[in-house]
């Protein structure tokens, strides 16, 4: 096939580097077409192989074609669907102000009854006195973290809101203090 190639090239310098051409070459058809006219010049030949280059260039803008057409109809179907989104709000879904300020949905009273623990913070559930120890070593933050996520059972999210600090280091704070609990009781094992 190389050879194929080179002499191709030799009489059609210009061709080179042409992915079109490239890609029309690997095909075992066209490559006996091309064969065949260079083999043997004619215009028969010469005619056969045209027709050939043309029905696979014809594949390729094709191809092309439907590819970038889907793509732009994708684009234009995902604005339709947003701005009919954007239109047609329920009531509760519109914003109040801003986008900061939420929506009505936000400002509807929970009627679900929630169960009260008699449990205020954790130190009052905490039976264990190493623990308890260990609880109270603990930051004022940290103690209010673990508390709102284990008596509220508040996500890391909700907890940021309610402190006003990211959710990572709302996390954060969560990890080491569980870290720093987990220390204390392996040093009161170790006692």
């Amino acid at each position: 096939m190389d050879s194929l190639k080179e002499r191709f090239y030799r009489i059609y310098p210009d061709l080179r580097g042409n992915k079109a051409v490239e890609s029309f070459m690997t095909r075992p058809e066209h490559q006996e077409l091309l064969k065949e006219f260079l083999s043997s010049p004619s215009a028969s030949a010469e005619g056969c192989l045209n027709e050939a280059f043309k029905a696979h260039y014809f594949g390729i803008r094709f191809t092309s074609y439907v590819s970038s057409s889907l793509y732009f109809h994708s684009v234009n179907f995902d604005k339709k669907i947003r701005l009919h989104r954007g239109r047609q709000l329920l009531t509760l879904d519109q914003p109040l102000g801003g986008e900061e300020d939420g929506t009505f949905k936000d400002m509807i009273a929970d009627t679900e009854e929630h169960l009260t623990l008699p449990v205020q913070s954790l130190e009052d559930a905490i039976s264990d006195e190493t623990l308890l120890h260990a609880y109270r070593k603990l930051t004022d933050r940290q103690r209010r973290i673990l508390d709102l996520a284990y008596v509220e059972e508040l996500s890391d999210t909700d907890i940021s809101k309610i402190l006003r600090v990211s959710q990572q280091a709302v996390s954060k704070s969560h990890k080491k203090a569980l870290a720093k609990l987990k220390e204390e009781l392996e040093k009161g094992e170790q006692e």
